[in-house]
């Protein structure tokens, strides 16, 4: 029985990691600037690319779309760091 935990309790930890930068909601570069439903769309559009081109093309809207939200504040988001889309290509998520 402890065997068959520990089993489901690393599958748990490993779908988790399988979006280690949005998995949250509260990690997504300019979170702060996307209201509680928004944040669920993302990870939820996130997830369901099949292609990196199709990823890429999102986060680069996704992106642009947030930068021009802390500018009508007055600030500034800090570069991405890391990249999702090459993250799920090298896991097999994508092509």
């Amino acid at each position: 029985m402890r065997g068959l935990l520990v089993v489901l309790m690393m599958g748990l930890t490993g779908a988790a990691l399988a979006f280690p930068w949005y998995a949250g909601g509260d990690n997504i570069r300019g979170a702060k600037y996307l209201q509680p439903e928004e944040r669920k769309v993302h990870v939820a559009r996130m997830q369901s690319f099949r292609t990196f081109a199709e990823c890429r093309a999102y986060m680069d809207e996704h992106n642009r779309m947030v930068d021009e939200r802390a500018q009508a504040q007055g600030e500034k988001l800090p570069p991405m760091q890391g990249d999702p889309c090459a993250v799920m290509r090298g896991m097999g998520r994508i092509k």
